[in-house]
Parts: structure tokens; C-alpha cells; sequence
């Protein structure tokens, strides 16, 4: 509870850092970011979301990330490994980037206990264009 009053009081003060998005195509310039963090979203509803729609979530992430992705939880609502990962990981993988799923310390959610880590080993500096990924 403390970390939604502290979210909601930072919103307030600094509304203009916040910025409305959807994937799969978010507002941001190629490169936009450092470190992209993806958090209870891509694999959580993979029952609503299909295996296209996080292939072309990741493709965006990618575009708009320099250096390193990362995605937490790697399950559905059921605590089910998405059962896409490996091919998802795999095409990540021939884009540019190194791919892993890594454990974490903790479970927030029944089997949530791996985060995937993407990392740019392409050219430094260099953001593949959303037409190039898709």
C-alpha cells in the first residue's frame, strides 16, 4: 500500500513525467531509454494476448531501448511459464540482442520466481527501427 500512496503522491508533483502508452507502439524515439522495465504485463495475459502481440511489444521495447530490457514475472495468472518464452527468446536473440531468464529473489506471484533480461549486443548506440523488427 505504501508504494501505490508513494506512486499516486509522485503523480501528483510530477505529472509530466508520466506519459499515456500502449503497446504495441509506444510514443518514443528510437533509443529513447536506457533500461526499459516491463512489469505484470507482457506474458501475464497470455490468454488474452497472443503470441504476435508480445512479439511485436518486444520488437517495440527494442526499438526504444539502448542497452537493456527487462520483463518480470515470465508467468501467466494461473503461476503458468509462458509458453511461448523460448521462441519469443530465440527471435529476440537473432534481432541483435542477448536473451536469458533469470531467477529472482523473491515470488510475488505463485512460480514468479524468473525475470527475462534482454541486452543490446548489436552495434552500440544503434536502434533498429520499428519496420525492421515486425
Amino acid at each position: 500500500m505504501r508504494a501505490l500512496v508513494a506512486c499516486m503522491t509522485d503523480m501528483r508533483q510530477h505529472g509530466s513525467r508520466y506519459v499515456a502508452a500502449a503497446l504495441p507502439e509506444l510514443p518514443f524515439s528510437d533509443g529513447a531509454f536506457d533500461l526499459t522495465l516491463s512489469a505484470h504485463f507482457l506474458f501475464m495475459y497470455a490468454d488474452r494476448l497472443d503470441h504476435t502481440f508480445h512479439r511485436q511489444a518486444l520488437a517495440e521495447l527494442m526499438r526504444v531501448t539502448r542497452h537493456q530490457i527487462r520483463i518480470f514475472p515470465t508467468v501467466d495468472l494461473n503461476g503458468q511459464r509462458y509458453e511461448h518464452l523460448d521462441a519469443l527468446l530465440a527471435w529476440v536473440r537473432s534481432h541483435g540482442w542477448a536473451a536469458e531468464e533469470i531467477r529472482v529473489p523473491y515470488e510475488f506471484h505463485r512460480n514468479a520466481h524468473t525475470m527475462v533480461q534482454l541486452t543490446r549486443v548489436d552495434i552500440p548506440g544503434r536502434c533498429m527501427p520499428r519496420t525492421s523488427l515486425v
